[in-house]
């Protein structure tokens, strides 16, 4: 299982996402108080694209909805299966896919579109095969600097149990991120697993008086990586 799969921070198991996610049907709430919340995004591990959609009650932190029929969600004009275990709609295709438009329709028949750009590709260096904990490393990765909106994460899963770490840059113009030495200090001696991961933010173009969100993230690893005095 891929680590971007579900979560940069931590892998729960199925049945206790299962348990914590409550949800309800849409039909339950007036139509105008769903949040929309659309999705891009590339595994490059993988070379698929996932286009997700998740509806709250009221807020981002709200209840998740799961759409009454009539109502619908589709991707590009092909409708988005639901996935009870994940609490959201999924569809997944072959390759990056650079572009598409969400189309919710809900049960007073108003239909809101948005389209979602697939964040900017990036990559880690070929020659990112050591880092030290003896100082604060330098790691520039491979793709354009960072502009508004976006945000850089680095993770590397150490060898040790509970040892990850996770640093994150968001200054526009950045084309590196530091890892500082207090945290390299964590990871265990021995071959740790590195990701990378942009990600970007909008607002949505259409929606109800709740509004939404739109995110896209482009994501890069594991390589294998020695970790060193």
């Amino acid at each position: 299982m891929n680590i971007f799969r579900h979560s940069l921070l931590l892998i729960l198991p199925l049945t206790l996402i299962f348990f914590s996610c409550e949800r309800e049907p849409s039909v339950n709430v007036d139509q105008d108080t769903v949040y929309g919340e659309y999705r891009l995004v590339y595994d490059a591990n993988e070379d698929k694209t996932y286009a997700r959609a998740t509806f709250r009650f009221g807020s981002a932190t709200g209840t998740i909805l799961e759409l009454s029929e009539p109502a619908e969600i589709t991707y590009d004009g092909d409708q988005i299966p639901w996935k009870p275990l994940l609490a959201y709609y999924e569809q997944d295709f072959a390759g990056k896919v650079a572009t598409g438009t969400f189309s919710y329709t809900d049960l007073d028949q108003n239909t809101f579109e948005n389209t979602v750009n697939l964040a900017s590709e990036i990559g880690l260096p070929v020659s990112l095969t050591e880092i030290s904990q003896g100082a604060a490393f330098m790691l520039t990765w491979e793709g354009s600097p960072i502009v508004a909106g976006e945000i850089i994460t680095v993770t590397i899963n150490g060898i040790n149990e509970g040892d990850a770490q996770i640093f994150i840059e968001a200054d526009p113009g950045a084309t590196s991120i530091v890892l500082p030495k207090d945290k390299l200090e964590e990871l265990g001696i021995g071959t740790a697993r590195v990701f990378i991961e942009r990600r970007a933010n909008a607002q949505v173009q259409q929606g109800t008086s709740r509004g939404g969100a739109i995110w896209s993230r482009y994501n890069v690893g594991p390589i294998d990586v020695e970790i060193v005095e």
